[in-house]
């Protein structure tokens, strides 16, 4: 928790950092397993726009939901796994963008999801490569959404899938189909 709330001030204090990770204090890792979250470069270019809290935030997010996976997975367990968010799309405007555009609402909403790709390293030092995404495509199912909702899911479901030993090696599902900045125009990547 202490390098979460340190990458926080420090990000803070830059304005804007050009890499966003959040990486807990080996003494969190359940089971020996360490789980270390970065930013992919979509991403990176999208943290001025959501805000660097939120960066931290789904960050945080995603190592819970794998840390947590681990706690009652009966499959061989990594003693590591790197886990990278290449791309997110909140549900709902982010602080940041509510500050910037007027008329903008946090009843706004649309879809989101998040694609997340890593490596596990095990024991014996070979390496299983994955990547996932989910994205939302009917606003009907987003009903009392929060920001990240959709996001969440994909984390949820990354971390259900390698918590059992699946390490899937395609973005099946539907792919992201806005930008994600709300106030701005829709555009398809």
């Amino acid at each position: 928790m202490r390098s979460i709330l340190v990458l926080t001030a420090a990000v803070a204090a830059l304005g804007l950092a050009t890499t966003v990770s959040a990486q807990p204090a080996p003494a969190m890792a359940p089971l020996g397993v360490d789980v270390n979250v970065t930013i992919g470069p979509a991403l990176q270019t999208k943290v001025k726009d959501f805000g660097p809290q939120e960066i931290v935030y789904i960050s945080k997010d995603l190592h819970d939901a794998v840390s947590h996976a681990f706690t009652r997975s009966k499959t061989e367990r990594p003693t590591r796994v790197d886990l990278v968010i290449e791309d997110a799309t909140p549900n709902r405007p982010t602080f940041d963008q509510l500050g910037r555009t007027v008329g903008l609402s946090y009843r706004s909403i649309g879809l989101g999801g998040a694609r997340v790709s890593g490596v596990a390293t095990f024991a014996d030092g070979s390496q299983r490569p994955f990547k996932e995404q989910f994205y939302e495509t009917d606003l009907r199912d987003d009903r009392g959404a929060d920001t990240w909702y959709d996001a969440n899911r994909a984390f949820d479901q990354v971390a259900y899938d390698i918590g059992r030993g699946k390490y899937r090696m395609d973005y099946a599902g539907p792919g992201p189909t806005g930008s994600g900045h709300f106030g701005y125009p829709f555009t398809d990547r």
